[in-house]
């Protein structure tokens, strides 16, 4: 059983349809742009975290290098004659346990002579073996050792040494600071930083060892000796820095940031899980996905009710047709009101054919006595159910109704028709011509006989229309005109379009195979058919304005609106007149193409352009389309918020005219690799007014069905608030948190940009090595929190000691160094140095409510203009051999180091 779903149950489908789709695509563009710049953000945030921990883990190296150093520097002038000496100094020193597991002298020859951790196997163990001795020994300068088992108790450790040199610069002993892996003295409070509630950092070195990691038991294991696969950590070991997302052995999802070690060949790397990282952004997922679905079926039951509502006059309408159609009489029961609009105008177009019709029934069979023609009926049994006035004059009878054909013809002229008759009766519309008979005085004559179908309301053949003309001079005509008008009936039938040919009076006079189909008379003839009547009283109000145009003899174009098919049809009429030899205006050519599909298309994208500029307008985002030729086609309205340009005014513009000539050469590369089919990212700032944006540029090329790119999708996303927190991120890691004097980073950045000043400008340069006098002691009898405040102290007078331009940095512990650039004479920064030590001196420090004599010592490097150029590092070295000699000439003073050309 075939099922008939009525127009306004398949149009209220469609509207929600259409409204659903369109919601959910908004939705779809929506969250996936938010869902990226989340995770980028997220991504980003878990990097600074990892470099910021790799920062802290190089201090702790540099640190505790420093300590060591310090140590082998105290010993220089201190000769030990055997190893219970040795013993008794290192147990001066119990507070390296708190940077150390255990701090060792080794002889030249790798034997252990004094250990912080007495051992009662002095003299027996030996490390001669060991990598990082040997390397010591040779270069003479301390190492940071790869991952070891200890041999006397088997932890996992890595040892820093430092060799001890004697006056003469000779190597006496190695000092070994152990560091155990497993234990929180070194990694501190960093081992119990968490990504997430199962995320976690781990340490490996660049060979796959791994150092630190929740699993102790892989400590000092070969990272993949599993077997597993871990493409994300393979990635780091061959030298990738960043944030991905991979999974690990265990098949768990989750991002990964590395970040390389300076001191030591380390990487620190974090693991988040995905499923904790991005859970706040699958939360937002689904709250907007309801939201989503909850607005797109409010607006499908809004608009399912509102065509509901539209639709119901022409329901109306088609129950009134129905019944018209089965009660002949209530045709004239025409309703006493219409409603609004084009089903209103249906209304009454269909009542008014029905009147026409009723009348024309009465005209019929005076019609039919008249024209030029016998026009017959016969029923399926060849009986005649009626004839014309023609076909009784010729027969010679007025009863002819209820007589067969073959009776009122003859049986030689019914052998004839007949088989034509059958095929009428079987659903064709038989058109043929014959001679005249003689016998009736006919025989010159040549007629044309139509027998067309007469079909009831469900098709069936009920019987047939005769209609016979006389075409003998018709046909003496057409023999003439045959060739051409073959040729125009072919070539109209062929033209997509309606095509017909009015007189004057607007009677067609010829009209192609879709005007007839129109018209409603098929292969029939036009005869009697006017303009008004082939497309209706509404379509021909639309014509007539432009009716008398056409007959003054201009041609015209204009557009029309009709229904077509049950919905809105949009048509384009051509009217041409047709003007004689003498110039006078004979008649007009019609021509209607239907534009349906195109002004439906038409509509369709202003309707998505509407929709695209409201959703694009509203991102926080720069939005551009930029197409093969270079120019905008699009532009958001972000354009007028960051810009302060109106984005009607930059479309159709080439970028070199909107970007500028320096701007878009910058990136005229970048536009032709996403020309090319690349997809491109880069950051970029923008300046409008006093406010600087930085911003992360992704093109995005639209690449086509046929393969090719046709242009370019530009979004502009603000990440100016990241960027401030990298720059806060960078400088807090060049900063000593205790003092708020630069660190050692900041030191070795400054130093050699300051000796490259100074060798530029030729100026001299002097550079201050100074520590605390006895800074242990004050440690060791008053604790390290009046320590920190001593070192705080001490920072602040050094500040106020220099100039602004000048620098002031802490290195670790209680070493600080002193950068004076642009300075006169060596006498100048004697000068200074002496103001230090006894603004140092004098007043006493007030610690812990109680006063302390705090010295200082310091050692002053100064280089000359023209003496050869100095690296940072023997610049530093002779400040620290100065810094030796003031602290060996009894402390509390200042000793000037030798310059390169008095060393000479």
């Amino acid at each position: 059983m075939n099922m008939r779903i009525s127009l306004n149950t398949r149009l209220s489908l469609g509207v929600v349809a259409v409204v659903l789709a369109a919601t959910l695509a908004v939705a779809t563009l929506a969250l996936h742009l938010v869902k990226f710049g989340m995770q980028s953000s997220i991504a980003s945030e878990q990097f600074a975290r990892v470099t910021a921990i790799a920062d802290a883990v190089d201090q702790k190296f540099v640190s505790r290098r420093t300590l060591l150093k310090t140590l082998a520097d105290s010993m220089r002038s201190q000769a030990f004659a055997d190893p219970e000496a040795l013993q008794a100094f290192l147990g001066e020193h119990a507070s390296l346990r708190e940077a150390f597991a255990n701090v060792a002298f080794f002889d030249t020859d790798g034997r252990l002579v004094a250990s912080l951790n007495a051992s009662p196997q002095m003299g027996q163990v030996s490390i001669a073996d060991r990598t990082y001795f040997k390397e010591t020994v040779a270069s003479k300068a301390g190492r940071i050792s790869q991952p070891y088992s200890n041999r006397l108790n088997g932890q996992a450790q890595v040892a820093i040494t430092q060799p001890v040199l004697d006056r003469a610069g000779q190597l006496q002993f190695v000092i070994s600071g152990a560091i155990n892996l497993g234990e929180r003295n070194f990694l501190g409070e960093l081992a119990d930083i968490k990504f997430g509630a199962a995320g976690y950092l781990f340490i490996i070195t660049t060979d796959g060892i791994v150092i630190d990691h929740p699993r102790k038991s892989l400590i000092l294991t070969q990272f993949n000796a599993d077997g597993g696969e871990d493409s994300e950590t393979d990635q780091a070991l061959a030298g990738f820095e960043g944030t991905a997302e991979g999974s690990n052995r265990a098949g768990l999802r989750g991002l990964y940031s590395f970040k390389r070690i300076q001191q030591t060949p380390w990487i620190v790397g974090a693991m988040y899980p995905r499923s904790e990282a991005f859970a706040p952004i699958e939360a937002v997922t689904r709250v907007a996905w309801a939201g989503a679905l909850a607005l797109s079926l409010l607006a499908g039951a809004l608009g399912l009710a509102f065509v509901r509502q539209q639709l119901r006059p022409l329901a109306e309408l088609h129950l009134h047709m129905r019944v018209t159609q089965d009660d002949h009489a209530s045709a004239s029961r025409v309703p006493p009101t219409y409603a609004h609009g084009e089903i209103g105008d249906l209304s009454r177009t269909f009542d008014r054919l029905m009147q026409q019709q009723r009348a024309s029934e009465a005209r019929l069979r005076t019609i039919t006595d008249n024209i030029p023609a016998l026009v017959s009926h016969v029923d399926a049994s060849l009986n005649y159910t009626f004839v014309n006035a023609q076909i009784r004059a010729l027969h010679g009878s007025e009863r002819l109704i209820g007589r067969s054909v073959a009776e009122v013809r003859g049986a030689e002229e019914f052998a004839v028709v007949e088989p034509r008759y059958r095929r009428a009766l079987a659903g064709e519309t038989v058109v043929f011509e014959k001679n005249g008979d003689p016998a009736r005085g006919l025989g010159d004559r040549t007629h044309k006989a139509h027998f067309i179908p007469d079909r009831d309301a469900v098709g069936t053949v009920q019987g047939v229309f005769a209609m016979t003309f006389d075409i003998t001079d018709e046909v003496n005509a057409q023999k003439a005109l045959g060739v051409q008008e073959r040729r125009l009936r072919d070539i109209t039938d062929s033209i997509p379009a309606l095509v017909g040919y009015f007189d004057r009076e607007e009677n067609c006079l010829y009209g192609n195979s879709r005007a007839r189909q129109m018209a409603g008379v098929g292969d029939g003839t036009l005869e009697g058919v006017t303009l008004r009547s082939s497309v209706g009283d509404a379509v021909y109000a639309q014509h007539e304005p432009y009716i008398p145009s056409v007959l003054a003899g201009k041609p015209v174009r204009f557009p029309v609106h009709a229904p077509l098919r049950g919905k809105d049809g949009y048509f384009q009429v051509n009217l041409i007149p047709d003007k004689g030899v003498e110039g006078r205006v004979l008649g007009f050519y019609l021509m209607t193409f239907n534009i349906t599909a195109l002004k439906e298309a038409e509509l369709r994208v202003i309707d998505s352009e509407t929709r695209l500029r409201t959703i694009t307008d509203n991102m926080p985002a720069l939005i551009t389309y930029i197409d093969r030729d270079q120019k905008i086609t699009f532009a958001n309205g972000t354009y007028r918020e960051w810009l302060g340009v109106e984005p009607s005014t930059v479309v159709g513009k080439h970028i070199q005219e909107i970007a500028g000539p320096d701007l878009y050469l910058d990136r005229k590369a970048t536009i032709e690799r996403a020309l090319a089919g690349e997809r491109v990212e880069f950051e970029a700032e923008t300046k409008h007014g006093d406010f600087d944006r930085v911003t992360h540029v992704i093109y995005v090329p639209d690449i086509g069905a046929d393969g090719k790119t046709h242009g370019i999708f530009s979004l502009s996303l603000d990440i100016t608030a990241l960027k401030q927190v990298e720059r806060q991120l960078i400088e807090l890691a060049r900063v000593d948190t205790l003092t708020g004097l630069p660190n050692r980073l900041a030191f070795n950045e400054y130093l050699p940009n300051a000796i490259a000043r100074a060798r530029r400008t030729g100026s001299a340069l002097a550079l201050m090595f100074l520590d605390v006098d006895r800074f242990k002691s004050i440690n060791d009898t008053l604790g390290h929190a009046s320590g920190d405040e001593v070192l705080a102290e001490f920072a602040r007078r050094l500040h106020g000691s220099v100039r602004s331009s000048d620098m002031v940095a802490r290195l670790a512990g209680d070493e600080f160094v002193i950068v004076l650039e642009d300075m006169n004479s060596q006498d100048a920064a004697a000068l200074i140095a002496g103001k230090i030590v006894e603004g140092i001196r004098e007043p006493a420090f007030q610690v812990d409510g109680q006063l302390l004599e705090v010295t200082s010592s310091i050692g002053v490097a100064f280089s000359r203009p023209g003496e050869g150029p100095l690296t940072a590092a023997e610049l530093l070295a002779q400040a620290d051999a100065a810094l030796y000699n003031a602290k060996a000439a009894g402390r509390d003073r200042f000793a000037m180091a030798r310059s390169a050309a008095h060393a000479a």
